[in-house]
């Protein structure tokens, strides 16, 4: 029985290649995506790009999206108590 993960996914080339190495393995299901939203842009986190666009690709993909909301000056505790 394969173990279910979720995803960090940025969007990027970095997420995209984890993703294909998580699949190749063939020894996990992939339980859906997790992103890191800044809440005041609408954007995400590590990149910037568009929520929009994260969400459009996961729906392709066929993964569920979880976003954690963050503001623009987050600190790590506040953070890490998302």
């Amino acid at each position: 029985m394969q173990e279910k993960v979720i995803v960090s996914w940025s969007g990027g080339k970095d997420s995209t290649l984890a993703l294909q190495e998580i699949l190749q393995a063939n020894r996990y299901k992939v339980a859906g995506f997790l992103t890191t939203v800044n809440r005041d842009f609408n954007r995400i986190s590590i990149h910037g790009v568009q929520l929009v666009l994260l969400e459009q690709q996961a729906n392709s993909l066929g993964y569920p999206l979880k976003k954690l909301f963050v503001p623009k000056d987050v600190n790590n505790v506040e953070y890490e108590d998302s």
